[in-house]
């Protein structure tokens, strides 16, 4: 196991149990009321809070498909080069173009706007939801909603900023949005295959998939600070910038990237509560990583629930055998699945125990990507008031398993949620 480089005297001494105390620069309101009433037939204007890839992906194939009124209002992104050119594909796409910002609270402030999707570094999704919540914009946040042990507090603060709002937050953990997702929960519950203990799941890759990242080249490019956000200052760091998610201080690599997918669906599908105790142990060992980097690239994380099972994670960069992979283990067989964004056509069988029950899928035609019917559930929420399939209380749980993760693997050694004080220490 790679060494921690946070010590169990520092850990406690910081509190970063807790949660280290950010220097945001956040709105200081209280979080408002309610948010502008949508009326069933009426157009949401959209903003983009950071237009890279993902952010890209979501408006071209999870929101543009989508059964619903939409129209992208405003754009913004800190790499001018990236802003730019966005703003000729959103013109030359959808045959408008969206007002331009540098500045994600100026965004905020444009006087269309009704809802904002965040697609930035995870280290700012949790001070810009609270911001976008206090402006009173709804929010499509995308996982992981946080990703390392630092950002404990604010974390707990934009939980309980979005529970006290009529906001509606959609955590970007689609795979609960298809009907594959609705389909397992419903065979646990039947009993079919007995009690549940085990579920676990692999993610795979030959390359740890920050390695290939661009961005800016030189300070001038971008907003260094922007990007920094709530973390210390430092010279412009070109590799930095682009390759954040490959740096522990920003990301947990695959535990908040890949990780949150699956135990989000575990979530989701037992009606479990938080884990209460986890086991984390992993390195960096993968061959085409980047030296630079000091994420880990291979993790294997195991969390315990009260409901009677327990998880693990496996994720090894270097290779994709076995990649995508979840196994639910009953006494009386197993259930098969792909991994947490995606779960396919579930399979269940008396496999692994005897040979009593052949092999059946849940549904009766392989499911499209659920990245679609997620964008619709946020929408169609926006406009009945009701909670979206992956709400604030699934985010907080699914990031609070997050961080059980990375502080684990940070101390080496095992720790525990305590749910009523929402802190993580040491066991």
């Amino acid at each position: 196991m790679a060494e921690s480089k946070i010590s169990r005297r520092g850990f406690l001494r910081d509190g970063v149990v807790a949660g280290a105390a950010a220097s945001l620069a956040l709105s200081r309101g209280t979080a408002a009321s309610y948010a502008r009433i949508l009326g069933a037939n009426e157009r949401i204007n959209i903003g983009l809070i950071g237009c890279g890839g993902r952010g890209r992906y979501i408006l071209a194939n999870m929101v543009k498909p989508a059964k619903a009124d939409t129209a992208l209002v405003a754009i913004c992104d800190i790499w001018k080069h990236r802003l730019d050119t966005y703003l000729g594909e959103t013109e030359n796409d959808l045959g408008l173009q969206p007002a331009a910002y540098g500045d994600y609270r100026k965004l905020l402030e444009h006087p269309e706007l009704d809802a904002v999707v965040i697609a930035t570094p995870a280290h700012q999704h949790c001070g810009q939801t609270i911001d976008a919540v206090n402006a009173g914009k709804h929010v499509y946040v995308e996982k992981p909603i946080v990703s390392v042990m630092q950002d404990l507090e604010v974390f707990n603060k934009c939980h309980k900023t979005v529970k006290a709002s009529k906001i509606i937050v959609q955590n970007g953990s689609q795979g609960v949005s298809g009907p594959s997702a609705p389909a397992v929960r419903d065979f646990i519950a039947s009993g079919t295959l007995g009690k549940l203990y085990r579920i676990e799941s692999n993610a795979n890759y030959p390359v740890p998939y920050w390695v290939n990242y661009k961005g800016p080249q030189s300070e001038a490019e971008t907003d260094w600070k922007a990007f920094l956000y709530n973390r210390k200052d430092r010279p412009f760091d070109a590799h930095m910038h682009a390759a954040w998610m490959g740096y522990h201080e920003f990301s947990s690599g695959p535990i908040g990237g890949w990780m949150a997918h699956f135990i989000n669906t575990v979530h989701f599908v037992t009606g479990c509560d938080y884990p209460t105790h986890c086991v984390a142990y992993g390195g960096r060992y993968a061959p085409a990583d980047d030296p630079r980097c000091d994420a880990p690239n291979q993790v294997t994380v195991n969390l315990d629930y009260a409901a009677g099972f327990c998880t693990q994670f496996v994720t090894h960069f270097g290779s994709s055998i076995d990649d995508e992979t979840t196994k639910f283990m009953f006494e009386k067989g197993t259930l098969r699945t792909r991994f947490g964004h995606y779960l396919g056509n579930p399979e269940y069988s008396s496999e692994g125990v005897d040979d009593k029950i052949a092999k059946k899928t849940l549904l009766d035609a392989d499911p499209g990507y659920p990245g679609v019917a997620h964008v619709e559930n946020w929408i169609d929420c926006m406009r009945s008031g009701q909670q979206p399939s992956a709400n604030m209380d699934y985010g907080h749980k699914q990031g609070i398993a997050v961080l059980m993760g990375d502080a684990s693997y940070s101390l080496g050694r095992r720790v525990v949620y305590d749910k009523t004080k929402r802190e993580i220490r040491p066991a």
